[in-house]
């Protein structure tokens, strides 16, 4: 198993409590993709918030 670089992490960080202490939405999951290497959240209410962090720490929603 792999683990996620020093820029992913702190972009998930920064996510994280963007979802949470600003937007106040759940986060129900964050997985490393195996295939990609690229962090994978999903939050939401409805899981309808999808955040995909690459290894220099970028992200997409």
């Amino acid at each position: 198993m792999r683990n996620p670089t020093a820029a992913q992490l702190e972009s998930l960080y920064r996510l994280c409590h963007l979802l949470t202490n600003l937007m106040f939405q759940p986060i129900h999951i964050v997985r490393l993709d195996e295939r990609t290497l690229n962090l994978f959240i999903l939050a939401g209410r409805n899981e309808e918030i999808e955040f995909e962090v690459k290894l220099d720490g970028s992200f997409e929603s």
